[in-house]
This record gives structure tokens, C-alpha cells and sequence, in this order.
């Protein structure tokens, strides 16, 4: 979502773009911590069994199952297709 934004939105000719993408990042990052509780990928997971082997876990539908990534991205993708819609004019591109 973030690269996303920055994608749509940053331009860096503009004398006050750090500052403005800054707060856009920030507004939309606690939308989707309203939302989600935490940014923090590990605060995300927590409660979710994970082993600190250098071998990675099969990724199968089991694995895939007990997470929530597929349901955050789309928190994401919905807070920023909601965001554009209302910002539309705005963008740098």
C-alpha cells in the first residue's frame, strides 16, 4: 500500500512532497492499524506457531490457511482503493 502511494502520489520537483507523502503514509497507516491492530508484520502473526529453523516450513494449504496475510493485503488494497477514490486529484500522476 505504502509503494503504492508513493507510486501514485510522490513527486519529488514539489517543494513540500516529503512532508505531504509523510502524512499520507502515516494516514494510511493508521487506517489499516484501526483496522488490523498493528503495521508489524510479527504483531500481525502473533499467536501463530513459528519455529526458528533455518529450514522454512512447507508451504502448503495448511501453512497458507492459519495465516492472515491473504485478508491483510486486501485490508490494504481496500483502504488504499478507498483512499484514492477520495484523493484522486491529487496525484502525481
Amino acid at each position: 500500500m505504502f509503494m503504492a502511494a508513493g507510486l501514485q502520489f510522490w513527486d519529488p520537483s514539489q517543494p513540500n512532497a516529503k512532508a505531504e507523502h509523510y502524512a499520507r503514509i502515516q494516514e494510511l497507516a493508521k487506517k489499516f492499524k484501526e483496522k488490523n491492530r498493528s503495521i508489524i508484520c510479527r504483531e500481525l502473526l502473533e499467536g501463530i506457531e513459528s519455529s526458528t529453523s533455518p529450514r522454512p516450513a512447507e508451504r502448503n494449504e495448511t501453512y497458507y490457511k492459519k495465516r492472515p496475510c491473504v485478508e491483510l493485503v486486501g485490508d490494504a488494497a481496500e483502504i488504499f482503493e478507498k483512499y484514492l477514490e477520495e484523493n484522486k486529484h491529487q496525484s502525481a500522476v
